[in-house]
């Protein structure tokens, strides 16, 4: 009732300064359209491609339609909706006497679809860190239950983990699109990378697609965050690995690496490598070879491969229970949970749920909104290290030999999913490292893995590219903290790391890379700082809302 009686005050104050055509102006010109489009200028742009001025009458009512649920009825949503509501509005044009029926019966006969043209040209220099900056949007609708349109037309101030070093670092790398894989027909692969502070579960830094910093779309497709992709041999260590390790199995013990036949399931290593018939754990591992996950989750018992699962967040309620699990059959993900999945290696054995946002208060800064953590015991802290002490060893002689950072020491895992076409071929590839400071989860394919759309590699190869100079970017504005009381299993076997002999030059390159990136970062962060500066959105909402409170006396 307070509500309403100050909104009825509200009106009669601004009626009182302005007349209503300078109102209804004033309006359209700052009323939000959807997919980040303010006033009717810009919106006639984007869903018809022509000026305000040259509207039609059909046109018109499409944009009048949608105001009252921008995200509802704009013509990229529905065209069914936004039929529907223009409709509507021509009837009430009618009824008001500003047409007669003959003319919103043409109007109403119209095709929408017909029309669409996007010709708007947003100012991308004022939305920095897009991928970011809509995974925010989406988990204050989703989680926070606010609106789209709350949250542009409201004043709302969100706080979030972001930290501009690590988010301008990473999305220099993919502004980068050399680095990544191009289809025949020209098509490029897509990625996400999430970097996360594993003590708190906060989302430091973001990316969800390759170039995402160019011509950015407001709330586009979010691979980071939106994605559902097998996860492959990511999740052998949350699935596997953790549970025999939980049961007490030592880190040197010998796995089967021969058996690959279970009832009617067939299973081989990557390109039907069998080096010897055992193997232990640490470097099945490690080198991520199929048939000792296979066999260790025969031994322990799909149930509880399926509640380790569960453990560390994965969505296995559809998943069928086949030993093929043990190499992320039937799961899918996306780098953000998987990210807080490994989270729990490296915080001692405690998953802390993933998160953007930490707070949202309204315009007169009262907090609406606020994050509260969840942090699960998944592991004890002796399995934890033991974790850690084998994952190590991908980075240092397995798998990610390729994807390991200059000066810094990760532990992790990667995944390669095959193609149903050929065993050779990937559709999917992963690489997950982490220090006791930082997760950074990465996911590398094509949005739709087919004949003419594929990797040529596995993981080791353009994926661990791309991951390092990732890494190389990011861990420079880390605490640096080192894995003291873990040590790598390699090294506990007497076995010296892959790669020692890595050359001068070769640090030299991957010396003058960072500085690069760093460089390139810093100006990104300028920019970002002075676009906020020069936008001044919070002295503008807190204005407007003293302003207000003057109006009512209040």
């Amino acid at each position: 009732m307070e509500r309403k009686a100050k909104e009825f005050f509200l009106a009669l104050e601004i009626n009182k300064k302005y007349s209503k055509k300078e109102i209804l102006t004033m309006y359209l010109n700052n009323a939000y359209f959807g997919n980040g489009v303010w006033g009717i200028e810009d919106a006639s742009k984007k869903y018809f491609g022509v000026s305000a001025s040259q509207l039609s009458l059909d046109q018109s009512a499409v944009l009048a339609g949608m105001l009252k649920g921008p995200e509802i009825y704009n013509p990229l949503y529905s065209v069914e909706n936004a039929t529907n509501r223009r409709n509507t509005v021509l009837q009430n044009m009618v009824a008001a006497g500003y047409i007669d029926q003959a003319t919103a019966d043409q109007s109403a006969a119209v095709d929408i679809h017909g029309q669409l043209v996007d010709a708007y040209e947003g100012k991308s220099e004022d939305y920095r860190y897009p991928s970011y900056f809509d995974a925010v949007i989406n988990e204050a609708v989703n989680k926070y239950g606010l609106t789209e349109e709350d949250i542009v037309k409201n004043g709302y101030r969100i706080y979030t983990e972001l930290d501009q070093n690590y988010q301008a670092s990473m999305q220099v790398i993919y502004d980068n699109t050399a680095l990544f894989p191009v289809a025949e027909d020209g098509t490029r692969a897509e990625s996400g990378s999430v970097a996360l502070d594993p003590k708190t579960g906060g989302v430091r830094a973001l990316v969800g697609r390759v170039g995402s910093d160019e011509n950015p779309g407001f709330r586009t497709y979010n691979y980071a965050t939106q994605a559902a992709r097998s996860p492959g041999s990511t999740i052998k260590p949350l699935v596997v690995y953790s549970p025999a390790v939980a049961e007490g199995w030592s880190t040197n013990k010998e796995l089967d690496n021969s058996t690959t036949q279970y009832g009617s399931y067939e299973v081989n290593n990557y390109a039907g490598i069998q080096s010897s018939p055992t193997v232990p754990m640490y470097q099945a591992l490690a080198e991520s070879l199929n048939l000792p996950a296979v066999a260790t989750a025969n031994d322990l018992g799909l149930d509880t491969v399926f509640e380790y699962g569960k453990k560390f967040g994965l969505n296995m309620d559809k998943v069928e229970k086949s030993l093929a699990v043990a190499l992320g059959a039937g799961v899918t993900t996306n780098p953000m949970q998987m990210a807080q999945a490994y989270g729990t290696f490296a915080n001692g054995g405690v998953m802390n749920d993933a998160h953007l946002i930490t707070k949202i208060e309204n315009a007169s800064g009262q907090v609406v909104k606020s994050h509260s953590q969840k942090s699960t015991r998944v592991l004890s802290g002796s399995t934890t290290d033991k974790m850690t002490n084998m994952m190590l060893g991908t980075f240092s002689n397995g798998t990610g030999v390729n994807a390991a950072p200059y000066g810094y020491t990760m532990a992790g895992k990667t995944g390669t999913t095959e193609t149903s076409f050929n065993k050779d071929l990937s559709g999917d590839q992963w690489v997950i490292g982490y220090t006791p400071d930082v997760v950074i989860s990465q996911w590398l394919g094509f949005p739709t893995t087919d004949e003419g759309h594929y990797l040529t590699d596995s993981s080791a190869g353009t994926a661990s590219e791309i991951f390092r100079n990732v890494a190389n970017s990011v861990l420079p504005y880390t605490d640096g903290t080192q894995f003291d009381s873990v040590k790598n299993s390699y090294a506990e076997n007497g076995i010296a790391p892959v790669g020692e002999e890595n050359t001068e030059t070769d640090t030299k390159e991957d010396k003058g890379f960072f500085e690069e990136v760093k460089e390139k970062a810093s100006n990104m962060v300028d920019d970002a700082k002075k676009a906020i500066d020069e936008a001044d959105i919070p002295g503008k909402a807190k204005n407007a809302w003293d302003t207000f409170k003057g109006w009512l006396g209040f």
